[in-house]
């Protein structure tokens, strides 16, 4: 199929300057980028979309490589923000610029194991353009060449200048002749003719293709990919307002599993399509099984497992499935008998983290469902009591685990009747039928 069929067919064309470079792209032998700028240690899933995107033309044979913004993180995109960016300092964007840097690889080594696509990213930090460059040079270099017609025509500019309420700085404003800058000179230095990203960046690249086409009197080329929002009209890569992060310590393997396990079904092809190396065939022989019988989410199943199994690894994606099927399987208290005090202990890490007491959370998770106002209120509530009790009645850290985890599971049960229940006092009846009921099911 040719490269931009595909990139269509797969939702991933949104707008491009222009037509004849996908011929030479689907020859391969040709080289694109796209950039990251370390404003974290960790990119996010709107930058996997990207990076999606990109994996099509390295099945074509192109290079590809990816900017860490270590100068343009400095001064921060002004593109989708009402007011300025606090300037992170020197320390902290080198750390984030070598944890990004490693990211792509660890994800790039996941994906050669689960597709079999030999392909390697080249990741270039863009401070080293800026490094020695002095400011009347760059003007010289770059400001000549683009308007500030052309800048006031972004629309993210105009709102921050006609807003009395909002501003923007010189230095936010000069943004896009950095991005420009970079695309000049990895054009002059390795050869690229083309950047994608994802819509927001269309001024970005734009102002980057005029200044090689003015300076050099080249042709380079920029191609965008849509914004993602689900059926719903939510962005694609928030969860509750959160960015959802490719660091699993940021973003647990797990909460990335159980966001795409409730992916709506509408949204299952489409993101299947653009997420996944999945040939177009495969994708709807995935969804015709899934319409079949949609309550038990096969597609979202195959669509949490190559994501996460892309960006965190095989064994990740296992245990997330793992911890899935216990929380929210029909029979979760007779599943946590065959695991090993291995996994156990990897399941506490992963909802909990590895330094957590044994009823820190349960503590946690009573007071997020709702159930106490505060922790010291959960500390003398029954719940806790049964646990403490059940507790002194196990002889192993593995059957307490299980029994911290199958409460957790029931949580959900008890906030829906919480209104039913009486928390406050140990001698609530509550309290014995709980502990007969877990007495039960551990026996």
């Amino acid at each position: 199929m040719h490269l931009k069929t595909e990139l269509e067919q797969r939702w991933l064309l949104y707008q491009s300057t222009g037509d004849t470079f996908f011929d030479s792209f689907d020859k391969g032998g040709q080289t694109l980028y796209f950039g990251v700028d370390p404003t974290a240690r960790s990119m996010h899933l709107g930058n996997f979309v990207v990076f999606m995107t990109a994996v099509n033309y390295l099945k074509k044979w192109n290079k590809l490589i990816l900017i860490v913004g270590g100068a343009t993180g400095m001064i921060g995109d002004p593109g989708g923000r009402d007011s300025e960016r606090n300037f992170l300092d020197n320390e902290t964007l080198e750390t984030n610029v070598k944890a990004i840097e490693q990211q792509m690889h660890t994800i790039m080594t996941h994906l050669k194991k689960l597709t079999g696509l030999d392909a390697e990213v080249q990741v270039i930090n863009n401070y080293d353009f800026y490094k020695g460059l002095e400011w009347l040079s760059f003007l010289r270099e770059v400001g000549k060449y683009i308007t500030v017609n052309q800048m006031m025509n972004k629309e993210t500019v105009k709102k921050r200048i006609e807003d009395p309420e909002k501003s923007i700085s010189f230095t936010e404003f000069s943004y896009m002749l950095m991005q420009g800058y970079d695309f000049l000179k990895l054009y002059q230095d390795h050869g690229v003719t083309l950047e994608i990203s994802g819509s927001d960046q269309r001024w970005n690249i734009v102002t980057g293709v005029e200044l090689v086409r003015k300076k050099l009197d080249k042709e380079v080329y920029g191609m965008t990919s849509p914004l993602l929002v689900d059926s719903a009209g939510k962005k694609f890569w928030k969860s509750a307002g959160n960015a959802l992060w490719l660091d699993p310590e940021m973003t647990t393997p797990y909460s990335m599993y159980q966001y795409f396990l409730n992916t709506a079904d509408e949204d299952v092809r489409r993101f299947l399509l653009i997420l996944t190396l999945l040939n177009i065939d495969e994708v709807d022989n995935i969804v015709k099984k899934h319409q079949e019988k949609t309550e038990l989410r096969y597609g979202q199943q195959q669509l949490a497992n190559y994501v996460v199994e892309t960006i965190f690894g095989e064994n990740a994606a296992k245990l997330a499935n793992t911890i899935s099927g216990l929380m929210f399987g029909d029979d979760s208290s007779t599943a946590l008998a065959w695991l090993d005090s291995q996994t156990l202990e990897s399941i506490k890490t992963e909802l909990w983290g590895a330094s957590a007491a044994l009823w820190t959370p349960l503590l946690d998770l009573i007071v997020e469902t709702g159930l106490t106002t505060s922790k010291s209120e959960a500390k003398n509530s029954w719940l806790l009591a049964v646990f403490r009790s059940m507790t002194r009645k196990l002889t192993s850290l593995t059957a307490s685990w299980k029994l911290a985890i199958w409460l957790a599971d029931r949580l959900d049960y008890l906030k829906k009747g919480k209104n039913l229940l009486n928390l406050s006092s140990k001698n609530n009846k509550n309290f014995y039928f709980w502990n007969h009921i877990i007495s039960i099911s551990l026996s």
